[in-house]
């Protein structure tokens, strides 16, 4: 993504961004920021990093004019090629990191981002061969999952997270049903009716904890699921969707081109 890309012309009304990885570090000034209709006001006080997903929808964002900081954003596509298809944060631990949108990080911690932003602006500067966009990918990914490491030590600590609750502990029951019948089972129906809910207030408490309904949810973990078996050059694509219980591998191509963009057999030969 270029700079260009964030510019808005004065006068002009903020557009709506959807679909992109973004993460902000606030090292001096005020960034306020609209994300799924909640505002953040930051500083390097207080919520002095923001972790933008591509289901995210910013709709405002403005800077006092002291402001300074770092802010990493790309496609979810470039994410998918950096990562050669590997999905390091489990789904029950990305679904924890969907609520939290701003975090405190200690001084400590934001020297040691500071640096590796740093390093991702460092290796931008060339890009002309392929060495060059490979250390730029890294150092970009490299910087990625720190911020991320660092937001899940955050949310472990969050009493308010960790307190129990009858929709927290529905949500935690229904990532456990996913990591075991998301392979068969595809619809809601099936999992509300195994937590004795409706399939209503099942997406109510997903929209609640981590902003997205429960066929989304669903839809997630399945995607997971399939680019673990797409990169096993062992299975065709043909024996990944049968595993997947689609009714035949034009089903599952429609369903994994919808929520990623590619198509299964473009997935697997980027992951190689």
């Amino acid at each position: 993504m270029h700079p260009a890309d964030f510019y808005i012309p004065a006068g002009e009304p903020f557009p709506v961004i959807t679909g992109i990885v973004s993460q902000i570090a606030v090292t001096s000034g005020v960034m306020e920021i609209e994300v799924d209709n909640v505002r953040y006001r930051c500083s390097p006080q207080q919520n002095n990093i923001v972790d933008i997903k591509p289901i995210n929808r910013i709709s405002c964002i403005s800077f006092s004019d002291d402001f300074a900081g770092w802010i990493l954003a790309f496609s979810r596509q470039f994410m998918l090629n950096a990562m050669k298809g590997n999905k390091p944060i489990k789904i029950r631990e990305l679904l924890a990191l969907m609520s939290y949108t701003a975090v405190t990080l200690s001084s400590e911690k934001m020297s040691v981002l500071q640096q590796y932003y740093g390093n991702v602006a460092e290796s931008s500067e060339d890009l002309s061969d392929r060495l060059d966009m490979t250390i730029f990918c890294f150092a970009a990914v490299f910087l990625h999952l720190n911020i991320v490491k660092f937001v899940q030590l955050s949310i472990s600590s969050d009493p308010e997270r960790t307190a129990s609750s009858r929709p927290a502990y529905i949500l935690d029951r229904f990532v456990k049903l996913l990591e075991e019948d998301v392979q068969k089972e595809h619809e809601v129906a099936f999992y509300a009716d195994k937590l004795g809910i409706t399939p209503h207030y099942l997406t109510m408490v997903t929209n609640r904890y981590v902003g997205m309904s429960a066929g989304k949810v669903i839809a997630e973990a399945l995607m997971s699921k399939a680019c673990q078996y797409l990169r096993n050059p062992e299975y065709t694509i043909q024996e990944v969707a049968e595993m997947l219980n689609f009714s035949d591998q034009s089903s599952f191509g429609k369903f994994f081109r919808k929520h990623s963009g590619t198509t299964p057999a473009s997935y697997r030969k980027a992951a190689r």
